[in-house]
Formats: C-alpha cells, sequence, structure tokens
C-alpha cells in the first residue's frame, strides 16, 4: 500500500513526520530540542 502525502508535514501514530520527495523523517524529538531551544532565548 502506497501513502500518497499531499501535506509536507503529516501526523501518525503521535509521532511528527516531514516528507521531503521520497523520503520521510520522524522530527517528534528534534521539535522538543527545538521547542526547548526557543523557550531558552526567550526567557534572556
Amino acid at each position: 500500500m502506497v501513502k500518497k502525502h499531499t501535506d509536507m508535514v503529516y501526523l501518525r501514530d503521535d509521532r511528527i513526520y516531514i516528507s521531503l520527495t521520497l523520503f520521510e523523517y520522524d522530527i517528534t524529538d528534534y521539535l522538543d530540542i527545538l521547542i526547548a531551544k526557543l523557550e531558552s532565548m526567550k526567557s534572556r
């Protein structure tokens, strides 16, 4: 079964994936890091 994703970013099983061309990347863990960095920048 081939899934076609019209959206570049999509959710599956509570994970966030980013789809670029034929590859998909699970970016859930990176988002947590990114949010933490943004929060620390804001508190300065």
